[in-house]
């Protein structure tokens, strides 16, 4: 039985990544940041999933991230009290997870078209 880890796909890292710059800028603590990934980059993966099946493009689920994020800093912005602050904060998180894992899913796809191509030829 080997010890090896299995390699994580860049999707996952970049929400890891992006999560643990989180934590460590204080917008979120390391609980919120553990459950968000559980339950978050399931979910993110799926919606991105689905909308790709139905034939949604890349460019639109880009367009359509970055707008949620936009509109998120809109929100921070126009927040008065605390509990909206942290309300819109964690509405920009979201958003940034879901160009995150969307940009690693890409670049996923990529290495794996790659590598078929690659196989492709040798064969």
């Amino acid at each position: 039985m080997s010890n090896v880890k299995p390699k994580m796909d860049q999707s996952e890292r970049a929400a890891r990544d992006l999560l643990n710059r989180k934590v460590r800028e204080g917008v979120m603590d390391r609980r919120n940041a553990n459950e968000l990934l559980r339950v978050g980059l399931p979910f993110v993966r799926m919606m991105i999933a689905q909308w790709r099946r139905e034939g949604t493009s890349p460019q639109w689920l880009t367009d359509k991230f970055q707008s949620k994020l936009t509109e998120a800093k809109e929100q921070y912005e126009a927040a008065g009290g605390e509990f909206s602050k942290r309300r819109a904060t964690l509405s920009i998180v979201a958003a940034e997870m879901y160009l995150s894992v969307w940009a690693g899913l890409q670049a996923d796809l990529g290495q794996f078209s790659a590598e078929r191509r690659a196989n492709r030829l040798e064969a």
